[in-house]
């Protein structure tokens, strides 16, 4: 099922970036590798607020 994410992203340089992506959960990582994505928390999932996510561990690309 595709989904709409909403992340934060610390890209290639270590900024830190919001991003959205449009796909399904598997592909997620793919496609942020695909744009330069070194770690990410997901801040939201079809417009609703993944809860703590401040608190959450970054996730490897």
């Amino acid at each position: 099922m595709t989904h709409h994410y909403i992340v934060s992203a610390i890209m290639n340089g270590d900024f830190l970036c919001p991003m959205g992506a449009v796909c399904q959960e598997e592909e997620l990582k793919a496609i942020l590798k695909r744009q330069g994505v070194k770690r990410f928390k997901v801040k939201m999932i079809d417009a609703e607020p993944v809860e703590a996510w401040e608190d959450g561990d970054w996730q490897e690309v």
